[in-house]
């Protein structure tokens, strides 16, 4: 599977990552993600649908109490079944950096993300409160 646009598939996958709407927020990843697409990072790893929402609807919610948002870099590049793409998470007042992440995914023959590999290059200063914690 080759992507025409790598570029358009990494805007989408920072829009579900920025989605304020939980239901939308999980039809963007049922689009994204194989069913059993595993998703991880640091700390996490995570596998399908249900999963993969609720860790990208944590890291929304707690980020977003800290007054961030993310973007993409429009930096991807694909070959065969892999995209690699970088996004920068910044103030959503004033846009000043606060991390820079980097993801390498593999995809299966439809387009949709089969592992999500994701890394911060520059990691945030911003603290992510525990699960329950988040305002």
């Amino acid at each position: 599977m080759t992507i025409s646009n790598a570029n358009e598939f990494a805007d989408r996958y920072v829009a579900a990552w920025t989605e304020t709407d939980p239901v939308a927020r999980r039809k963007a990843v049922e689009e994204l993600w194989a069913p059993d697409g595993v998703y991880a990072n640091a700390v996490a790893v995570v596998r399908g649908h249900e999963a993969v929402a609720t860790q990208v609807g944590y890291a929304h919610d707690a980020y977003a109490a800290g007054g961030f948002t993310f973007r993409s870099c429009n930096n991807a590049r694909g070959q065969h079944n892999t995209l690699r793409f970088n996004w920068v998470m910044v103030s959503a007042s004033t846009g000043a950096l606060e991390a820079v992440g980097f993801d390498f995914v593999t995809l299966d023959d439809d387009g949709r993300i089969v592992s999500d590999h994701q890394y911060f290059d520059v990691p945030p200063t911003y603290v992510v409160p525990a699960p329950g914690e988040a305002a």
